[in-house]
Parts: C-alpha cells; structure tokens; sequence
C-alpha cells in the first residue's frame, strides 16, 4: 500500500500545545478551543482493581517496534488493562495490540510512511488512572494516536481526556454512551455496542431460550448498559417478563446468594452482565450450584477467549453473542489467525483482534485524507468501509460507530484447543442491530 504525502502545517497542534503548557492549562486551553471541560465522565462506573488515586504513575511502559526507534516514528499509545479483574482481556488486548503494530509496517510500510511504534500503559481497570496514562501517553511520551482500555468507565474517561487533548482515540469498551450520550469527534468504535449486543442477543435468546428472564450485571458503565439496553428490548417484546434485576460491584468472588435466588424463581435464562475474572468466578459457581442444570445463561461476554480458558468446561453449554471467532470464514480473518499462530502458538481472540482492526482502520484513513492531523483522521474515518476479520465493516460519521453484522451461538465441549469452543448458531444483520442515527442518542460535538 503506497503512502500518501504527509500534510504539513506552520500552526502548532493541540497536542503539542498540551505539552508545553503541561496539565495546568489544558483546561483554559480547551475553553479557547470551544471543547468539552476535562471532568470525569466515567458513566457511574466502579474503578474496580485499581488504586482509585490516578496521580501516580505506576505500571510498565513497553515499547514495540519491529525496526529501531527514529524520531519520524508513528507513536500509538495503548492503554490496557495489565492488573485489575480486568487483566485477562487486557493481556489479550496487548498481544493483539502488539501483533498490530508489526502487521501495519510489514503489510501497509507503516502508516503514510512512518515507521508505526507501540507505547503500552497500564490502566489498573480505573477509570482515573486510565485518564491519567493517558495523559502521560500524549504529553509525555508524544503518541499520535490512543487506543485501548476494556472497561466502558476506563474508555469514558481516556475518551474525555482524548477529547480535550484533541488526539483520536480507538475504544475498546462497549458502554451506549461511547457512541450515544457521550459520543465524541476524535472517538472511534470497532467493537459492537452494548445496544448491539442487545439488538442483536435479545430477540434471538427470547425466541430460543424462553420468554422469562433474570438479570444480573456488573455495577459499572459497561454492566449498567447492558442492563438497561437489553432491558428495553426484552420489555418492549410482547410475552416476556423479566423476573428480576440484580447487581454486584465489579470485582465480585461471590455468587452463591444471587445464584440461589434465581435458583428459587421461575427465570427460564440469566442474563450475565460480567466481564474479566466476575464472568469466571460466576460461571464457575453456576456449574458448581446445579443452575445450568435449571436454566440458561446466556452473556455478551462469554465467548472472549480468557474467559472460556478460566471457566473451562464450566462455561460449555452457555449461550453468547459472538464478537469474535478464529473460525470465521473470510480472508482477513485468515490473515490474521496466521500472524497469530506464528507469532503466539495460539488463535486470536475478541480483544486483540479489535485492536488489530482498529490500527488498520487508524491507517486506512491516514492514507485517504494524506495525513494523520486529527481533523483529517476524522474525515478519513467518516463513513470508512474495510473488510475486516469479522466481514465488511462501516464506520458511521453520525456516530463514529462500527455497522457490522452479529453472530450469535453457544459455548460447546473443546476441539482444536483444551479450551472450550464456540458454535454459531445464527448471524443477524448489521442494519437490524444497529439503531438508526436520529435514535442514537449522539449529538455530535464540534471538533
């Protein structure tokens, strides 16, 4: 893939501005702007591991690069969660990050021909310190780009900061606001959104599973979307009942109360809002218990690959959404189950192979604008189309969302891997599962 010629400016950018005038005057520096201040915005989410304090920085920086570091590199800032009940996803999350990198300078000679270099810092799974790495990712370390964080109040915090900075930044968390109420000019979103998750799982788990439902989530931004979007699908649905809805702070080890209550009821499936290590440790005592031998769990996180290796064979037999699976059949996909395999013995699972589509869709839209200045990443991502791993993929201007379509499955016994497996049992179409634009919930701020 030829590079474009780089766009030059003689005005200095809102990043390297930021730099020089250092954390004390990035909040006057915005009002000039016309941006949004920089308060949290972390949609009511618990930091869960983290030290809640976000001053210090604390965690490793790593650096990747497949050539030696030059002062024309591309400098991508991760932000992943390495410690934190969200750290298995987070670790998955790096190694697709890292594979990433080296795919973009082998494959595209880089990005408008300059050498691409991972920066990689950890967020603790809090939301403050994520701002925080953030922060020291663009005004220390000088990343043209931020991508990562898997918690929906880690990505609503880095998204804000990424705002007032003026730096694109590729989410992974799944929380509606990211692309609804909070929705962002310089914030993307591969990964479906928690009101795909439910337009896409919803109808498919009323038709199959039964028509009453339990749900339980994890109390933070991504639980709380999940719940309140899945909720209204499954209210709006003619027959159904949900039977309850109960809730646990992010970094639960105990289910055994809420397990027998739904033991008690007359749900047909549990809805599981859970995520990281809550996802494990559930599934784990709901095979110990008897509850999947009374109803069905069903969870739009089940199928993330750290979670069925935790779970083991007490997540066979549960149902899922499907956001990624090494199996599906489509040349991108291909591509990247091989770099995989060649680089980790192993197949790429959900976390890193968002990652791997994120930095693809950074450099695609680099080279369709010419420029990697923030304003032309936004116009080169307005309404980019790409096949990616997962099938053909649009990026909306309305909202910065990803439109793609959605598998929908069951976790079953181990095949290639000792791991559990996943079963697709049905794909529901990209314009059935995404709300339109005028319902989104997103009025896009200016630049």
């Amino acid at each position: 893939m030829a590079p474009n010629a780089k766009r030059t400016s003689s005005y200095p950018s809102r990043r390297q501005l930021l730099k020089h005038v250092g954390v004390a005057g990035t909040v006057g520096l915005a009002g000039l702007a016309g941006c949004a201040g920089q308060q949290e915005s972390g949609g009511g989410g618990g930091s869960g591991g983290g030290s809640g304090g976000g001053q210090e920085e604390t965690g490793t920086q790593q650096e990747e690069t497949t050539s030696e570091s030059g002062s024309n590199d591309l400098k991508v800032g991760f932000v992943v969660p390495l410690s934190g009940p969200l750290s298995a996803p987070g670790e998955a999350e790096q190694r697709g990050a890292q594979l990433a990198v080296q795919h973009v300078n082998d494959e595209f000679g880089g990005i408008n021909g300059r050498n691409v270099v991972g920066v990689f810092e950890d967020t603790q799974t809090d939301p403050a310190v994520g701002r925080e790495k953030a922060r020291k990712l663009v005004e220390s370390d000088d990343v043209d780009v931020l991508m990562g964080a898997v918690s929906g109040a880690v990505s609503l915090s880095v998204a804000d900061y990424a705002y007032s900075a003026g730096v694109p930044y590729y989410t992974y968390g799944g929380s509606n606001s990211i692309t609804g109420a909070e929705c962002k000019p310089t914030t993307f979103r591969y990964q479906f959104s928690a009101d795909q998750d439910a337009r896409a799982g919803a109808p498919w788990a009323l038709d199959n599973l039964g028509q009453n439902v339990w749900i339980h989530y994890a109390d933070y931004s991504f639980g709380q979307s999940i719940r309140d979007t899945w909720q209204s699908v499954i209210e709006n649905t003619e027959g159904s009942n949900i039977v309850n809805v109960t809730k646990t702070p992010l970094g639960t080890s105990d289910y055994s109360s809420y397990i027998s209550q739904m033991q008690s009821s007359n749900a047909d499936w549990v809805l599981t809002a859970l995520s990281g290590s809550d996802s494990i440790n559930f599934l784990k005592q709901a095979d110990q218990f008897g509850l999947k031998n009374q109803m069905d769990i069903m969870s739009p996180l089940n199928s993330q690959q750290p979670l069925r290796q935790g779970a083991g064979m007490a997540a066979v037999d549960t149902y899922t959404i499907i956001r990624y699976s090494y199996k599906y059949d489509t040349p991108a996909n291909a591509e990247l189950v091989a770099a995989y395999n060649d680089a980790y013995d192993a197949p790429p699972d959900d976390p890193g192979a968002v990652m791997w589509s994120s930095l693809r869709l950074y450099a695609q839209a680099a080279e369709k604008s010419g420029s990697t200045a923030t304003a032309d990443i936004v116009s080169g991502m307005a309404d980019l189309e790409s096949e990616e791993a997962m099938g053909p993929v649009t990026m909306r201007e309305c909202d910065h969302q990803a439109v793609r379509d959605y598998p929908v499955g069951k976790i079953v016994a181990p095949e290639e891997y000792d791991w559990p497996a996943l079963s697709v049992s049905e794909v529901r179409p990209a314009d059935e599962i995404t709300e339109s634009c005028a319902n989104g919930g997103c009025e896009m701020p200016s630049l």
